[in-house]
């Protein structure tokens, strides 16, 4: 299994502190890599280009965000500052971890695009403190400290929207809650690979694994929503949570993965996941269309609403009186998309006879296999933290798939798959 590193990002206000602290944090940890950012602003002091930042011109700056190339970017205090997307992806990929130190606005930019990312917010004890340390680099006017510490205000109303708070009087005791935040996040299930000591429990269970390693994989997450008018829409009790137990298993498995992902209440895993987000079942097909040719596999784990209203209603319609829906199917994805790849698809079934259907549904569609869970077992299926079922194939045999975790019973369901696709 290999490693993963996370994404760190240490933002606050100018003179806070962050960037002392993101150093002293690469510092601690070999793994970690600081990264420098562009700016339009010229250099103070000491500071060198490409150590301290990348310092370039409007004009460079300006065909660099025309060329897609940072992962954010903003305005800050009248100059420019980008961090680039290729050198954080990259280094994700190759298993180390990335340390950014930027403004609150990039931080909360970086969190839309990369949901896995873990948001620090770092700030003195006081505002009192905050303008002694800005007039103490003597770079600044009076006139500019006011405003920064105007920005500072508007900034830690942000502050919510960040994971965890540091106060950065003595740097040596932030620096300590810095890097005990970064072991943690490490620790977490959520941002590591499944841990070696307990793959040897279930050593029977795992061994088609390692067949992934390289392989392209295409795994469909989460419900899908249809609109209603502007604010309301029909969708249905799906978590996702399946979906991305299926990229951590492939992921583990040192597979080449790509989430296509409705609305979803989890993240994906750090890590070389090309995530494209989408809210219909006509956005999850056109994907679907641009991604699974030359797959490897194609996951089907999401649960597409199976209906749309015929006609959105403009803006938020009033409530009062009656609301009548015409509603027409969605596309069924799999039929609508054809056989570019073999399929793991999923069926939610009620009652005694779904085996029976859920095989109907392989057949019909032309899936590879197709994972059988009920939805009337407590446990199992949509809203819960574990999962059970079969693992149908269409010549009518099957698997039985043991209860566990969602992240266990995927990772149980790529083994078996690595054994035959």
């Amino acid at each position: 299994m290999s490693s993963r590193g996370i994404l760190m990002v240490l933002a606050g206000p100018s003179g806070a502190g962050k960037t002392t602290l993101a150093r002293r944090l690469v510092e601690s940890f070999p793994e970690a890599g600081f990264s420098v950012s562009c700016t339009t602003r010229p250099p103070r002091g000491g500071e060198k280009d490409g150590v301290d930042y990348r310092f370039v011109s409007d004009a460079e700056f300006d065909g660099m965000v025309s060329g897609g190339c940072f992962l954010e970017w903003a305005r800050v205090h009248g100059n420019r500052y980008g961090t680039s997307a290729d050198w954080v992806r990259n280094r994700l990929a190759s298993g180390g971890s990335v340390i950014l130190d930027i403004d609150v606005q990039g931080a909360m930019q970086v969190k839309g695009r990369i949901p896995s990312a873990v948001l620090v917010f770092v700030l003195p004890p006081d505002g009192d403190e905050l303008r002694r340390r800005l007039a103490g680099r003597g770079t600044d006017s009076g006139e500019e400290i006011d405003r920064r510490l105007s920005a500072a205000a508007d900034e830690v109303a942000f502050m919510g929207v960040f994971d965890y708070f540091v106060e950065n009087g003595d740097p040596d005791a932030a620096g300590r809650d810095i890097r005990a935040i970064y072991r943690a996040e490490k620790m977490r299930l959520s941002s590591a690979p499944w841990p070696s000591p307990a793959l040897g429990y279930h050593s029977g269970l795992f061994g088609g694994l390692s067949a992934w390693r390289g392989r392209r994989v295409v795994v469909c997450s989460g419900p899908t929503r249809e609109g209603i008018d502007g604010v309301r829409f029909i969708s249905n009790r799906s978590s996702g949570l399946m979906g991305i137990s299926m990229v951590h298993a492939f992921l583990d498995a040192g597979g080449d993965v790509v989430l296509i992902s409705g609305p979803c209440r989890y993240d994906s895993p750090p890590g070389s996941v090309e995530t494209r987000r989408v809210e219909t079942a006509g956005e999850m097909l056109r994907e679907l269309r641009a991604c699974t040719p030359g797959a490897d596999l194609l996951v089907m784990a999401a649960a597409v609403s199976d209906f749309r209203p015929a006609t959105i209603l403009p803006g938020k319609v009033p409530r009062g009186g009656g609301l009548t829906l015409e509603l027409e199917p969605t596309p069924d994805l799999l039929e609508s998309l054809g056989r570019t790849c073999p399929v793991l698809s999923f069926s939610l079934e009620f009652g005694p006879d779904g085996r029976e259907r859920a095989l109907e549904k392989l057949r019909r569609k032309g899936a590879f296999a197709a994972f059988l869970n009920r939805g009337d077992v407590p446990g199992e299926g949509m809203e819960s933290e574990t999962n059970r079922g079969e693992l149908l194939f269409r010549d009518g045999s099957f698997v039985p798939v043991p209860p566990g975790s969602k992240r266990f019973v995927a990772m149980v369901l790529a083994s078996i798959l690595g054994e035959r696709v």
